[in-house]
């Protein structure tokens, strides 16, 4: 079977601030998205079945959002730094920016947080994932001889959101 490039790349945007987006220099190897189902265990201490009950008894507290885990590598080794959208440290400091407050002096509390970001990647296979950035890791694996870096891992954790809020000051 013949080697055939990506059609689409996996893109990292923002739905709301500034327009930033992050393509994938390389499509991820794989994508991690966890949902967590929170249940809370009920205080059953010095009861005797009440009503037929036995055994452990558990209580769903509340729907919780999913998140997603995305690997992206930037490299710029043959080209000095370079990638077709912009330098390695370009392309990481707009992660950066898409993972912090967009306005911090502004009187409008919504311009005080981070940008609300959707992740896409084709058109039919997966769906629009609309989310806030909760971590950006990045590892420096490369560097000129005069310190420019050449290529760069970063780890992109996103947690679901279709609304996004500043906490209100107590």
């Amino acid at each position: 079977m013949p080697f055939e490039s990506a059609k689409s790349k996996l893109t990292i945007a923002t739905l709301d601030g500034p327009k930033i987006e992050v393509p994938a220099q390389y499509n991820p190897k794989e994508l991690q998205i966890d949902k967590t189902v929170p249940w809370t265990k009920v205080n059953q201490a010095n009861k005797s079945g009440a009503e037929g009950e036995t055994g452990i008894h558990l209580e769903f507290t509340g729907a919780e959002g999913r998140t997603m885990s995305v690997e992206l590598l930037f490299d710029g080794f043959e080209t000095g730094g370079k990638t077709k959208d912009g330098t390695v440290a370009s392309l990481v400091g707009k992660l950066e920016t898409m993972s912090s407050v967009m306005k911090p002096s502004s009187k409008d509390e919504n311009e005080r947080r981070p940008p609300r970001c959707q992740v896409t990647w084709g058109d039919g296979g997966m769906p629009k994932f609309n989310c806030v950035i909760e971590q950006v890791s990045t590892k420096y694996t490369m560097f000129s001889s005069t310190g420019v870096a050449l290529r760069a891992t970063c780890t992109v954790k996103l947690k679901e959101a279709d609304v996004a809020s500043m906490a209100k000051a107590k």
